[in-house]
C-alpha cells in the first residue's frame, strides 16, 4: 500500500489522452490526475471508475468508446475510400484535412467516430451513413453525382477542351475571365457547374448564362478589364495585366505602390482598398469603384501570426505602420501613447498586448480587433500561464507530454 505523503500528482499533456483501459491501481497511486488534452477517451467501465478519485480533465470533448477499437490518428490529408482496408472498428483523429470519397459506405461502418481538427468534405448521397462526427474547423457536403473541382476555380483552355458531358462543383467560385474561352463547346457538350457564384467576361457572358442554374450569383468583369484576385498594387502587377483591372477581393496600395498607382486609369474592386493617406488624392484622380476604402498608415505588416511593435519599428517607419490581419501583436513598453497614436493603426487583428498607459491609444487606432490586453505582461504572461497549467515547474508532479497518451 502506497503512503499517502508519498504520493504525487500526475499531470498529462496531451491532444488525446486514452483512458479506456485505466486501472484502479493507476488511479490510486498518484494524489490527483490533472488531464490536459483535446479529447479524452473512456469506456463505460473506466468512467465509473474515474469519477471514484481525484481526476480533473481540460478538454474540449470527452468520447465514451469500446475498449477493443484502434485509435487512428492521421496528421495532414487523409482520404476514405472504397479500398480503405481497416482490420477492426476505428476511432479515427484527424490533423488537417479529411476527404471521404463516393462509394465508401461499406467502410464507413468501420469508424465509430470520427474527429476532424480542420476540414471534412462529402458526397451528399453518403450522409445517412456517416459515423458519428465531431468538426473543429468546417464542413463540405458536394453533389454525388459531380465532379469536384478546386473552391476556386479559374478555367482556362485545356479544361475545355478534356471536359466531360458531367456536372462540376467547385464550392466558392467559377471564374471565366478569358474572353477567348470557346465555352459554347462546353454548353453543347451537355457541362454543368454548381458553385456560388460565376464570374464572367463580358463578352463571353451571354454563351456561358447557360451553364449556371438561376440560383448562382453571377458578376460580370467589364471588357477591357483584367481580372486579378487581392493584390498589392506594384509596377510588376501593371506591366503584367495592365492598367485596367478588376480586383476580386481587396487592393492594397502602400506608400510603394505611388508610380504603379500613376499608371492606373480603370479600377473596380469588389472588397476593400487600403490606401495610404498620402496617395488618396491620386488615388481620386483614377476612374475607381469599390465596396469600401480604408484610409492607413504608409508601411503594410500583414499575415502574421506574431508581430512585436518596438521604437525602432515606430523610427524606422515616420509616415507610420499598420498592422493588417495579423493574430497575436506585442507592443512594447518604450512607446508612447501620442507615438501609438500618431504612427500606429491596427485592422483586423486577433488579440494586442500592451500596457495599460497605452491601451487608450490602441483602442483610438484600432478596427475589428479581437481583444486588447492592457496587463503589460505579454507573451511572457502567455507562456508563464500555460506553462504553470502543464505542471512542468511543480516539484511535486509527475509530467507527462505527449501526442497521445494511453493511461
Amino acid at each position: 500500500m502506497i503512503d499517502v505523503m508519498e504520493k504525487k500528482k500526475l499531470v498529462v499533456n496531451a491532444a488525446i489522452c486514452d483512458a479506456r483501459n485505466v486501472s484502479e491501481s493507476v488511479l490510486e497511486s498518484y494524489e490527483s490526475i490533472q488531464i490536459n488534452a483535446a479529447n479524452v477517451l473512456v469506456s463505460q467501465e473506466s468512467k465509473e471508475l474515474i469519477s471514484k478519485y481525484n481526476v480533473n480533465m481540460n478538454t474540449a470533448g470527452v468520447m465514451e468508446a469500446p475498449t477493443d477499437a484502434e485509435l487512428m490518428v492521421q496528421n495532414g490529408k487523409y482520404e476514405i475510400t472504397d479500398d480503405t482496408v481497416l482490420s477492426k472498428p476505428v476511432i479515427l483523429v484527424v490533423n488537417g484535412s479529411l476527404d471521404i470519397k463516393t462509394g465508401s459506405e461499406e467502410v464507413l461502418e468501420k469508424f465509430i467516430s470520427i474527429i476532424v481538427n480542420g476540414t471534412v468534405s462529402y458526397p451528399s448521397d453518403i450522409k445517412d451513413k456517416l459515423p458519428v462526427m465531431r468538426v473543429n474547423g468546417s464542413t463540405e457536403s458536394y453533389p454525388s453525382d459531380a465532379i469536384r473541382l478546386k473552391s476556386k476555380f479559374i478555367m482556362d483552355k485545356i479544361f475545355i477542351m478534356r471536359a466531360k458531358n458531367a456536372k462540376y462543383y467547385a464550392r466558392d467560385k467559377v471564374i471565366m475571365a478569358d474572353e477567348s474561352l470557346d465555352v459554347s463547346s462546353l454548353v453543347d457538350s451537355g457541362v454543368s457547374f454548381v458553385t456560388k457564384k460565376a464570374i464572367i467576361a463580358e463578352n463571353i457572358l451571354e454563351k456561358a448564362l447557360p451553364l449556371f442554374d438561376e440560383e448562382v450569383e453571377i458578376q460580370v468583369i467589364p471588357a477591357g478589364y483584367n481580372y486579378i484576385g487581392s493584390e498589392l498594387l506594384t509596377d510588376v502587377l501593371i506591366r503584367k495585366y495592365g492598367d485596367s483591372l478588376y480586383v476580386d477581393g481587396d487592393l492594397r496600395i502602400n506608400l510603394d505602390s505611388e508610380n504603379a498607382l500613376n499608371k492606373l486609369s480603370k479600377l473596380k474592386v469588389k472588397g476593400t482598398v487600403f490606401i495610404a493617406n498620402k496617395l488618396v488624392d491620386k488615388f481620386n484622380e483614377v476612374d475607381a469603384e469599390y465596396t469600401n476604402i480604408k484610409i492607413i498608415k504608409g508601411f503594410i505588416i500583414e499575415d502574421k501570426a506574431n508581430v512585436t511593435i518596438d521604437k525602432r519599428k515606430i523610427n524606422k517607419h515616420e509616415d507610420g505602420i499598420t498592422v493588417l490581419d495579423c493574430g497575436m501583436v506585442y507592443i512594447k513598453d518604450d512607446i508612447s501613447a501620442d507615438e501609438i497614436e500618431e504612427k500606429l493603426q491596427f485592422m483586423d487583428c486577433g488579440l494586442i498586448f500592451c500596457h495599460e498607459d497605452q491601451k487608450y491609444a490602441v483602442e483610438l487606432v484600432s478596427e475589428d480587433v479581437g481583444h486588447i490586453d492592457d496587463s503589460g505582461k505579454g507573451k511572457l504572461a502567455g507562456i508563464g500561464e500555460i506553462l504553470k497549467e502543464t505542471g512542468l515547474f511543480d516539484k511535486e508532479a509527475k509530467v507527462i507530454n505527449a501526442a497521445v497518451h494511453v493511461m
